[in-house]
């Protein structure tokens, strides 16, 4: 009886620690930032405004 109780110990701790390290990988997965590109656009309504004026 006293090794079942040992065997379901030492799985239950295994069972556990599995818990821990999943949530753990998953959240710095899930906290990692991803580099974003700045695109510059130039203001296309304000370059046709001042086409048309000079016409």
């Amino acid at each position: 009886m006293k090794s079942l109780r040992k065997i379901i110990a030492f799985f239950i701790t295994i069972f556990i620690t599995g818990i821990i390290v999943t949530v753990i990988s998953i959240n710095t997965t899930l906290n990692k930032k991803t580099p974003t590109q700045l695109v510059k656009a130039k203001d296309t309504i304000y370059l046709l405004k001042k086409q048309q004026k000079t016409v």
